[in-house]
């Protein structure tokens, strides 16, 4: 069948990781400032060291209080380090810390021209596992990557996470396109897998300035682990790219 959709990954394949160890870094220092200023008292080191599984927890319950799962982690940190925390006070930490990580990354210069080319003949979508989905909707819209898009699923805002194949099923069902006319472009074992899962033929774009197959773990976990291994280009007969403009070469 012609393929008719492409959908993408956000993360390692619109944008582009700099520095994945300073990333982390900066995520902490900016945290810890945070919390400071609502009574944090103990040393930055020993801070450090809570927020070590800060992002691979099972997910705090949900409640009817309109924070995101983001901003649920946050909270249930400050209980646990007896930080009386407001409403208001979690929104504003987590949209500091999630800019702090923002810093670290660039969209690829690839990006527009090769979306601006596909879109005229392909239905687009963005399928993209973040916790907190107003950061990704504003960073999206601050980019200009939203007219480029039929929908933009975010997990926080589906309950729904790669690899699971429910979250491109989602994609299709908003796009009215059949998975064997969709192709998948991402940059992480759980985007191969779901994809795969769900039907959907997947590209892997693997930039020779790292190694980006991996599997989902936490934030820190990936920033830490991802290595710089050239030539690294065929996983397990998946079709695979090194650049966003070699997309379109395969799609011809």
């Amino acid at each position: 069948m012609m393929i008719k959709g492409v959908f993408f990954d956000l993360y390692g394949t619109l944008l582009i990781y700099d520095d994945r160890y300073d990333a982390w870094s900066d995520f902490l220092s900016e945290f810890y400032i945070c919390l400071q200023n609502y009574g944090l008292s103990i040393p930055k080191e020993t801070f450090d060291r809570c927020c070590e599984r800060f992002f691979d927890r099972d997910e705090p319950p949900r409640r009817e209080d309109g924070l995101t799962i983001f901003e649920r982690r946050i909270q249930a940190l400050c209980s646990e380090l007896e930080i009386n925390i407001r409403v208001s006070e979690i929104k504003h930490t987590a949209t500091t810390i999630a800019n702090a990580i923002q810093q670290r990354h660039y969209l690829d210069p690839d990006c527009y021209p090769v979306l601006e080319a596909l879109r005229q003949r392909k239905i687009l979508a963005l399928i993209s596992n973040f916790d907190h989905p107003p950061h990704i909707r504003a960073l999206v819209r601050n980019l200009g990557l939203e007219e480029f898009f039929t929908t933009i699923v975010i997990s926080g805002d589906v309950g729904i996470k790669k690899p699971d194949p429910r979250i491109f099923q989602l994609a299709l069902q908003r796009t009215r396109l059949q998975p064997e006319a969709v192709v998948y472009v991402g940059d992480t074992e759980e985007d191969i897998t779901g994809s795969l899962a769900a039907g959907i033929a997947p590209i892997l774009i693997q930039r020779d300035r790292f190694q980006t197959v991996l599997h989902p773990v936490d934030f820190r976990a990936e920033l830490s682990s991802r290595q710089t291994q050239p030539g690294a280009k065929n996983v397990a007969g998946v079709k695979t790219i090194a650049s966003l403009p070699e997309l379109i070469e395969v799609l011809e």
